[in-house]
């Protein structure tokens, strides 16, 4: 007993130093990196620092990331199933009468590409008192269904598919994230702008109210010219508060988005000048059928059905196979095994109609049918989407100069409407209106600035080169 308590020992503190070697070897902030997210300090961020952290450190893609490791593990296991096996096997037994039995064995297997399988087992046994020592070479070779490199592989060939889907979801999963990212960092610089609108125009109604006041007691004003201008100094600190609501929620969002459990504010910076973008529709749609996953993913999905055709009309043969035995042993102590034994067997077995193999052929036979059309499918709505996201920048284009022009004649207004009001030759009716048209026409113009700087993304994302591969 007390021999056994140090052997017990003596394991425990041997797997103690191993585990705390394992543990050292790990660097310091390995274990740590992985649930605390990069944010500087400040929780300032550019739209580049916040597309970093986001591909680093949001959850979707952290889920997608061990989604691969897994993958990559199926694969590993399939090509594991064509290794070397190396199965030690033992057995002991007593009886009352003091009859003893055991053996000792150890089988080398291998299983080739191509279906044939051996092995090779040397044993040791004693049966009674009287000892037996052989080895015995075994061979399987399937005549018809299993053999071939084809239908061996299948499970690898399967794993592959898998594994190469899974990576292709997880770009496009990058594709996403990027974009909205760029999206919502944008919307929250587009919410900060339009506050700071809004907030000058609040300054400059509250000044209007002022002087209105004044002028109502010397009488160049009127009650009406009052309640219109606080009227409209209400409606505009309504509108303020909902665009802070809505700052409040983009702002979450993006902390959604970068993974992130920061509390506090959050300031972004983004740069809104932009330049408009030359590309000719063909020139687009070429870039984008060579660069978009989707269709390398249409093309992988028709050869990986072609295949299960393959494989589903070689499941339709019967089961035939070759089994070869060759054993040599020797009942005594000696190391020459000088008797020897062959086997040799052919068995196979086959349901008569094999209907229900017939029907799965036919099945493969569709779905990579399907998958034919599915790649002129994907090129149709790739095109599509190009030609969408093209025109939509034109428009946008378009929209930009004519907010200019209008910005323009609406600052006219305002002036033209100032003067009257300061010269007595109006009331503030038509400043009010100048002023509300001028702030809608600006807050516009920043919305379609920022929606074409949005839109120059979404354009790299159709073409397939937002992200690199």
């Amino acid at each position: 007993m007390e021999k056994r308590s140090r052997h017990c020992r003596s394991f425990c503190f041997t797997l103690y130093l191993a585990v705390f070697f394992i543990l050292s070897c790990v660097p310091g902030d390995a274990l740590s990196k992985a649930n605390n997210p990069v944010i500087p300090q400040g929780s300032r961020l550019s739209l580049n620092q916040a597309v970093k952290i986001a591909l680093l450190n949001n959850r979707t893609l952290q889920r997608s990331r061990l989604s691969l490791s897994s993958n990559n593990l199926n694969v590993k296991m399939q090509e594991d199933k064509f290794n070397i096996k190396i199965i030690p096997a033992s057995f002991v037994n007593y009886s009352a009468a003091g009859d003893e039995y055991w053996s000792a064995s150890v089988k080398f297997s291998k299983k080739t590409k191509v279906g044939i399988s051996g092995s090779v087992t040397p044993q040791v046994e004693n049966n009674y008192g009287t000892k037996r020592m052989s080895i015995g070479v075994m061979l399987n070779v399937p005549l018809l269904r299993g053999l071939g490199v084809e239908s061996n592989l299948d499970g690898l060939h399967g794993s592959w598919y898998a594994l190469e889907t899974a990576k292709q979801a997880h770009y496009k999963q990058q594709d996403s994230l990027v974009i909205n990212t760029v999206s919502t960092v944008y919307d929250i610089i587009n919410h900060q702008k339009h506050m700071e609108l809004l907030g000058n125009q609040i300054e400059g109604l509250k000044r209007h109210i002022s002087l209105t006041a004044v002028k109502e007691r010397t009488g160049l004003a009127t009650a009406m010219d009052m309640y219109r201008a606080e009227i409209r100094l209400k409606e505009v600190q309504n509108q303020l508060t909902i665009i802070e609501k809505k700052f409040d929620s983009q702002t979450d969002r993006l902390k959604k988005l970068l993974g992130s459990s920061i509390q506090g504010d959050l300031t972004v910076t983004a740069s809104i000048e932009y330049e408009p973008i030359s590309i000719f529709l063909d020139e687009a749609v070429s870039i984008a059928l060579n660069n978009r996953v989707e269709i390398e993913q249409a093309l992988r999905k028709s050869t990986e059905a072609q295949r299960k055709v393959a494989i589903a009309r070689h499941n339709i043969l019967p089961i035939v196979n070759l089994k070869l035995g060759y054993k040599r042993y020797e009942e005594t102590e000696s190391l020459f095994l000088d008797e020897e034994d062959w086997i040799v067997s052919l068995n196979g077995s086959a349901e008569l109609f094999r209907s229900e193999e017939r029907t799965a052929y036919e099945l493969a036979n569709i779905n990579f049918q399907q998958s034919k059309i599915d790649i002129e499918s994907s090129r149709e709505d790739i095109i599509r989407e190009v030609r969408a996201q093209v025109n939509q920048m034109k428009k946008r284009e378009r929209l930009i100069a004519d907010r200019g022009e209008q910005l323009r004649q609406a600052q006219g207004k305002l002036e033209l409407a100032r003067s009257k009001f300061n010269h007595q030759l109006a009331n503030n009716f038509d400043l009010l209106e100048a002023q509300t048209q001028r702030q809608q026409v600006k807050a516009d113009l920043l919305i379609d600035t920022i929606g074409y700087i949005v839109d120059t993304y979404r354009l790299r994302s159709v073409l397939g080169t937002l992200i690199e591969r």
